[in-house]
């Protein structure tokens, strides 16, 4: 059982979603679709995109160059999508 999630952990995730979901419509790919292109699995392309998941390193690194952007854009396009600097630390 997974740990619950703050209130930011939880913002994060849902603009996470919003991106990937985004992105891959802009490819015209359902997720099935998308999944077996990239030899990744659906229910984890499934599981992000309704925030059902907190997603490890590598995954958002392969679905990043499925998406044909770089980690590092993907990272800043939910940043953007977050609106603010959201800070999981409190200081």
């Amino acid at each position: 059982m997974q740990p619950k999630l703050s209130e930011k952990e939880t913002q994060i995730l849902i603009a996470l979603s919003k991106v990937i979901k985004g992105k891959r419509l802009e490819k015209a790919k359902s997720q099935r679709i998308f999944a077996d292109e990239y030899e990744i699995q659906k229910s984890l392309i499934s599981r992000l995109e309704n925030c059902n998941n907190e997603p490890k390193l590598f995954s958002l690194w392969k679905i990043a160059n499925a998406l044909e952007i770089n980690p590092s854009e993907l990272f800043q396009l939910v940043e953007k999508e977050l609106g603010e600097n959201i800070i999981l630390i409190d200081k």
